[in-house]
């Protein structure tokens, strides 16, 4: 209503020249809103999203439960393509030489974002400035648990322990710049500690050595470690939330034992290639929080061992960037070497 007034003011003005200036000026308006208009009808068919790992991992589980919200939400099919290889970056690239146009995004995650830049000599893309952040969907807590042996049952008592034994206690990882490589070595720098890191290839061989004493701390996933946890054969000292987990609400998280704010997670969340409209990306963080929100996603999120955590696509940018400048410093420094 308002642009056909605008319109019939434009025809009763007499000066020719004045006219055309308004009508160029309505149609200049008109051209910046049809993106938005048009956008209003995304999806109008089926949606990739790219995960960088095979069928079944925790980040391929979430996003399969993404997937399905969204079909249901959205009236059109949202399928995964399992993209492995290259550290994540195989499926990174492919989405950065997608259309972006909303229809090819990618379930990326934090190491693949914050850290792979500087564990490879060279990338095809930049992370911040060739993938478009979406938004943050959920976390892995990490708990940090320790083996019997080393006799310790809480921060506290691990700091002491370290103090009076520089380097001397062993703490295993699932590879150089994982999450928890990463976590433990903020955690050093905090408690103002030294241990000696034994990178493992994958959590798995890193389990069996803590289990079996050769190796006595290490920051583990929520569901690989709750049942060792619950028959006693591992300490649990923190969780690396901010809030206790309802899995294990007896453990206090790593805030609460003496380093406020600090966190030891593992994260995941939806980017798209770095042209995607903003207006389309505010509509699919829209939609993703709207999924998320849902009983049904909640208590799937729970039975994974993850916690939902949405918020904007500025929010997660920030969260991007920032944990990119820690991982680039504590390269950088050479506390972390490139493998």
């Amino acid at each position: 209503m308002q642009m056909r007034k605008f319109f019939q003011f434009c025809q009763r003005l007499s000066n020719t020249q004045v006219r055309s200036a308004a009508v160029a000026t309505l149609l200049a308006l008109l051209s910046c809103a049809a993106p938005s208009f048009a956008q209003g009808s995304y999806p109008i068919r089926a949606v990739r999203l790219i995960v960088a790992f095979p069928p079944g991992g925790a980040v391929d589980t979430i996003a399969r439960q993404l997937a399905s919200g969204l079909t249901t939400l959205w009236g059109q099919s949202v399928f995964i393509e399992n993209k492995p290889g290259g550290n994540g970056v195989i499926a990174a690239d492919a989405t950065v030489k997608s259309a972006p146009d909303g229809y090819t995004l990618f379930m990326t995650y934090d190491s693949l974002c914050c850290v792979v830049p500087f564990m490879q000599e060279k990338m095809p893309y930049d992370t911040l400035t060739d993938l478009k952040p979406i938004g943050m969907v959920g976390t892995f807590p990490l708990i940090l648990v320790a083996a019997p042996s080393l006799k310790v049952r809480t921060v506290a008592e691990l700091v002491a322990a370290a103090k009076v034994r520089p380097g001397a206690i062993d703490y295993a990882s699932n590879g150089i710049g994982a999450s928890p490589h990463i976590s433990m070595e903020v955690f050093q720098h905090s408690a103002g500690i030294k241990l000696n890191h034994i990178p493992y290839k994958g959590s798995g061989p890193a389990m069996v050595d803590i289990l079996g004493g050769r190796v006595s701390l290490m920051w583990g996933a929520v569901a690989s470690t709750l049942a060792q946890i619950r028959s006693g054969k591992l300490v649990p000292l923190a969780v690396g939330s901010l809030e206790r987990l309802p899995l294990m609400p007896e453990v206090p998280t790593i805030s609460e034992s003496g380093f406020p704010a600090f966190e030891a997670v593992s994260w995941v969340g939806i980017v798209g290639p770095a042209k995607m409209p903003d207006a389309l990306v505010q509509k699919i963080n829209a939609d993703l929080q709207k999924v998320m929100q849902t009983a049904a996603y909640r208590e799937q999120q729970v039975a994974n061992g993850s916690v939902v955590r949405g918020g904007t696509s500025d929010d997660f940018a920030k969260q991007i960037r920032t944990e990119y400048e820690r991982a680039k410093d504590l390269f950088s420094s050479g506390q972390i070497k490139r493998q």
